[in-house]
């Protein structure tokens, strides 16, 4: 009897791809192993998703190769996968895409092979140069290319490429090579006493700066590279200095994991408090029986969810299973990572984009062996091959950050986590202290249970919240944005030696250029969003698409020298703090200061240990920072997340405001929040003063039941990109009328341009249906492959410029 395999392949066509397995390579065939297989004109890389006797109507090739000896997804992820490819409308290729990390997943270069049926005798001269060309060097596709290009072989290579001569394969793009780093010591015959002593003697110019640092690395040394701060004396120059001086030279080491110098104190586990310890009890309790449960963790800023969630994961690796802990960005993973490991040590993997691609290879290795028993990161952590796996945690589940946008699979990692929970009779732990709508609907609806807690921990008190009215300063004195209770507390707060966190959600210097003359602001060429002044750089930038010119002199309209910078971001707050006070250490905490591997941690460390006065950023420093010397926490403006076209804005700007006033009074000393607005009356910022997430979500609720928007309903957007304009409008409308036939009594919405209609030089408009929050995967597949039927048919092969992308949960 004949075997057969179905294959996924990374490609957005949602289908499969039938293959039979000869004889020889029937023993070893598993589903999650990766293959070789013919497609089109090459051998492409495709994972196995099932194995099966069932003969197809076609005439079927056969696998080539297989990669694997055993499985690289387990047939649980391959259900996870399978399931996100349903629900969220996704091909499953590119959901398992999503799933592994590079090297295993079907990232890959083309190369060239030998076909091994070659007869050597037929070949001509110049196809006997190529072949034994390709024996001695092993090519790209993309570099033998490039070197007969333009040459007389170049036709000769098309035809062996033709008669399959010579074979296109696709093979693991992967660099596994050790990821080093320089480490400075002493030059043969120098130590730290040789050069105190040439300090010392006359006639040494300590003005230097190489002496400067000559000083300093005598203290420190040996140095690694990426241990020296970037406002240190150890600059490019002063360290090639004091090497040509012979002082110093380098060796190469290994690159230290993230997590290395981390301690290890499985003692130092905290004692609950009372009502942790009621939260833990239950969620013990359902780990005894192991099955099943969901709890959602509502407890106020600073109450102790992360002590909870330790006990419970101790609880799990007790029992011999392994755990999940999400947090909703990069910049919370090493604080996070450093709580956890003080209590669980190496049995902790990192998973995030910011490590290499040899660092996730070897955490997803470490974990998929059952090495290590606990997997923590970002989103796609949510996919980590844990293995007997007892326990997802979601910290912060309100954030906008756990649903992936672009590209597919447009999965969100809280729903996949209960999925995934399910299957393996695990339990999840949603926590925050200001749930979403969807998760406080789940608990209303008795599907999670609720836990509360109410009092911070250590009988640390919530911060006192104070409203200012930007109004009533108008014309009256500012200390440049900050009104002069905020100027005064941060001032209070300085001479106390306490710490300040400022919130302005915008980065760069200012949010645009205008011209005083015509009125004209400088906008990108490849989206309709005005340009970004970054000033250190004398930039404007577009941080949709990533477009970048040097600041406009003139006015690109009139021709007017008058262009004046309007409005404010991070980087212009920081400058006015400097010239403010002058005597403190400013550290700006946003996406353009922690673009470097590393940032993240270095400046949440040094913050930490008190080297700095204040923090300024933008919605990073709401997320779940934990520094008890901080007292003061003000936003310069309450008022930028309503300006976004959403339903969910009041939400978003509630949850902001909440999240970053709970940075404030973590420690022993009283906190105090200003939150900056020239709408003090906004039902949002009343409830953030009075810490009433209840009041905020039940009126929040009454507004959105009668308007069916979630968590009543859920949202299905179809996004229609083109570079025809008219095309993109009028597929739109189509798409519109073509889901109205398919399900009449659902609620259809648009079609309109988006919210940032022109993009990488494509007009985006969208469309968008409400659909029962009762309905699974399965009922979402067979609507949207019935609407899209429908308007293939409707629109005959009109408008083939138009591509249509489907979010599923497209506004969360």
């Amino acid at each position: 009897m004949s075997i057969f395999v179905d294959v996924a392949l990374p490609a957005a066509v949602r289908k499969q791809f039938t293959y039979h397995v000869p004889e020889n390579l029937e023993p070893s065939v598993q589903a999650g192993q990766r293959v070789w297989i013919p497609f089109r004109n090459y051998y492409a890389i495709g994972v196995i998703v099932a194995v099966h006797q069932k003969k197809p109507s076609f005439r079927t090739k056969p696998i080539r190769k297989i990669l694997d000896e055993e499985p690289i997804l387990s047939k649980e992820l391959l259900d996870v996968t399978r399931w996100i490819s349903k629900f969220y409308y996704a091909s499953w290729g590119e959901t398992i895409q999503a799933a592994l990390p590079a090297g295993l997943n079907f990232i890959s270069r083309k190369y060239l092979n030998i076909s091994e049926d070659l007869d050597d005798q037929n070949l001509s001269e110049d196809e006997k140069e190529i072949i034994e060309d390709l024996k001695d060097n092993k090519s790209t596709l993309d570099e033998a290319k490039k070197r007969w290009k333009g040459t007389g072989l170049n036709k000769v290579f098309s035809k062996l490429l033709k008669d399959r001569k010579i074979e296109i394969w696709e093979e693991p793009d992967l660099k596994v090579t050790v990821a080093t780093e320089r480490e400075w010591i002493w030059a043969t015959g120098k130590d730290k006493r040789a050069a105190i002593e040439f300090l010392e003697s006359e006639g040494v110019n300590e003005d230097l700066k190489w002496t400067s640092a000559l000083a300093q690395i005598a203290e420190e040394i040996p140095v690694r590279q990426s241990e020296i701060p970037d406002d240190s004396v150890f600059t490019s120059y002063t360290l090639k200095k004091l090497q040509d001086e012979g002082w110093i030279t380098y060796r190469e080491v290994e690159k230290q994991n993230e997590i290395e110098h981390l301690e290890f104190e499985p003692d130092s586990i905290k004692t609950l408090n009372e009502g942790q310890q009621k939260a833990f009890e239950q969620i013990q309790s359902s780990l005894s029986k192991k099955e099943f449960s969901n709890y959602l963790l509502f407890g106020i800023t600073g109450s102790g969810k992360t002590e909870v969630y330790i006990h419970a994961l101790k609880q799990v690796i007790e029992q011999g299973k392994g755990g999940i802990v999400l947090v909703p960005e990069i910049a919370l993973t090493p604080q996070t990572v450093s709580r956890f490991y003080r209590i669980f040590g190496d049995n902790i993997a990192m998973l995030h984009s910011r490590m290499s691609s040899r660092e996730r290879l070897q955490a997803w290795q470490d974990l998929n062996s059952g090495k290590k028993k606990i997997a923590i990161g970002p989103r796609s952590a949510v996919f980590a091959p844990v293995q007997n796996l007892g326990i997802i945690i979601l910290d912060e589940e309100h954030d906008s950050s756990y649903k992936q946008m672009d590209p597919a699979p447009r999965y969100h990692a809280r729903e996949t986590a209960l999925v995934r929970a399910k299957m393996n009779d695990a339990i999840v732990i949603m926590g925050s202290a200001t749930p979403s709508m969807q998760a406080l609907n789940i608990a209303a609806k008795g599907k999670c249970e609720l836990l509360e807690l109410k009092k911070r921990h250590a009988n640390a008190m919530l911060p006192e919240v104070k409203i200012l009215d930007l109004k009533q300063y108008k014309g009256k004195p500012m200390r440049g944005e900050f009104a002069v209770p905020l100027y005064q507390a941060m001032e209070k707060a300085m001479e106390n030696d306490e710490q300040i966190i400022l919130l302005y959600n915008r980065r760069g210097y200012a949010s645009y250029l205008q011209c005083e003359d015509c009125g004209h602001i400088p906008e990108s060429p490849e989206s309709s969003v005005s340009l970004t002044f970054h000033k250190r750089k004398n930039l404007l930038m577009d941080h949709y698409t990533g477009y970048s010119r040097r600041k406009d002199t003139e006015c690109e309209n009139c021709g007017s020298p008058n262009l004046k910078v309007q409005g404010s971001g991070t980087q212009n707050i920081e400058e006015q703090l400097e010239d403010l006070f002058p005597d403190a250490k400013v550290i700006r905490f946003d996406r353009d200061s922690t673009s470097r591997k590393g940032a993240h941690e270095r400046i949440l460390k040094e913050f930490g240990e008190g080297k700095a006065d204040i923090l300024i950023g933008t919605q990073l420093v709401a997320k779940g920072l934990d520094f008890p010397n901080v007292t003061v926490v003000g936003v310069v403006n309450a008022d930028t997340e309503l300006a976004f076209p959403s339903f969910q804005a009041t939400e978003r700007m509630y949850q902001l405001l909440s999240q970053v006033s709970g940075r404030s009074g973590r420690g022993d000393k009283p906190g105090t929040v200003f939150l900056q607005t020239r709408q003090p009356d906004n039902p949002a910022l009343i409830f953030a003063k009075n810490h009433d997430h209840r009041g905020f979500a039940k009126q929040e609720m009454e507004f959105r039941k009668p308007l069916y928007y979630p968590p009543y309903s859920r949202l299905i957007k179809f996004e229609l990109k083109s570079a025809k304009g008219h095309e993109v409008n009028m597929a739109a409308h189509a798409l519109k009328d073509s889901a109205e036939r398919v399900v009449p009594d659902v609620p259809v919405l648009g079609p309109s341009p988006a919210a940032i209609p022109w993009m990488n030089k494509k007009y985006i408009w969208e469309v968008t249906m409400k659909i029962d929050t009762q309905k699974g995967g399965s009922y979402i597949e067979a609507l949207l492959d019935k609407i899209l039927e429908v308007y293939e048919a409707d629109i005959k092969g009109k408008f083939s410029s138009v591509r249509v992308n489907v979010n599923v949960d497209g506004i969360q």
